[in-house]
């Protein structure tokens, strides 16, 4: 019977064997501009953001003169029992604010997964290729659910703070739940 000494040295060589073998061998090569610009695959990217933030201070300072956000917190909003019904008799738990949506009904076949932001690469009516920013086209989608008997869904966030001029406080700002929420953003060279 061979010894554990013998099996590690057996593997290691088994090991090496395979790592050294032709099928297992790459290499990083340069590209030129030429050759990545010739490069072709996906067409663009999704980026979902799920966020939850605590900052200390936002800040505008001017002529000795200051306006602030201070006490900043950035989440779903769902802080209390009640905040944010689910739909289903539930609700929804305190967390970071979802900057997409997802939703699945199964019994209407609805079946939704929507990132926060979607890039692509598009040519302009100039010819020109553009960086298209996407926002998600949630009022399309809550008129389409609305039409069908189903509530309406909203991306649940909430910006909130404590408003300053200089050192004096003048209350709180808060942003919550998206409901209606469509656009473009698009990018180019000049």
């Amino acid at each position: 019977m061979p010894s554990i000494l013998q099996l590690r040295t057996l593997l290691s060589a088994a090991c090496l064997a395979m790592l050294s073998s032709g099928a297992t061998q790459a290499a990083l090569v340069d590209l030129d501009n030429q050759t990545l610009g010739n490069i072709t695959g996906q067409a663009g990217i999704s980026i979902r953001a799920d966020v939850q933030a605590q900052i200390g201070q936002v800040s505008w300072i001017d002529d000795g003169g200051s306006l602030s956000l201070r006490n900043v917190r950035i989440d779903n909003g769902c802080v209390n029992a009640g905040d944010c019904p689910n739909g289903s008799g539930g609700f929804f738990a305190y967390g970071p604010a979802q900057l997409g949506l997802s939703l699945s009904l199964p019994a209407f076949g609805v079946h939704i997964n929507v990132p926060t932001l979607k890039v692509d690469v598009i040519t302009g009516s100039n010819g020109q290729q553009q960086l298209q920013f996407t926002l998600p086209d949630l009022t399309g989608i809550n008129e389409q659910l609305m039409a069908g008997g189903i509530p309406a869904q909203r991306i649940r966030v909430r910006v909130a703070g404590d408003m300053y001029v200089g050192d004096s406080r003048l209350g709180s700002l808060v942003i919550r739940d998206i409901t209606s929420l469509r656009g473009n953003i698009r990018v180019w060279g000049h």
